[in-house]
């Protein structure tokens, strides 16, 4: 799962949950289960998110999106 979101990155941040326990975990409505911290930058990214040369996959989402990591493998 992703750990930090970068600089220039742009789409709709997707919450991942995994049990790898082997008991059942019980989420309560108004649970906390997670936090977010954002950092100012004091300049900006010299290759932002989304840049030709990144290879970024994830750009523009707008929801739940599958793994595109089989496209590291393209020819």
């Amino acid at each position: 799962t992703a750990g930090f979101v970068d600089a220039g990155w742009d789409g709709h941040l997707t919450l991942e949950l995994s049990n790898v326990a082997n008991l059942p975990i019980t989420l309560y409505p108004g649970m906390k289960i997670g936090q977010i911290s954002f950092l100012q930058m004091t300049t900006p990214a010299d290759q932002p998110y989304g840049s030709g040369s990144l290879g970024s996959k994830y750009r523009g989402q707008r929801g739940p999106t599958p793994s595109r990591y089989f496209e590291n493998f393209r020819t």
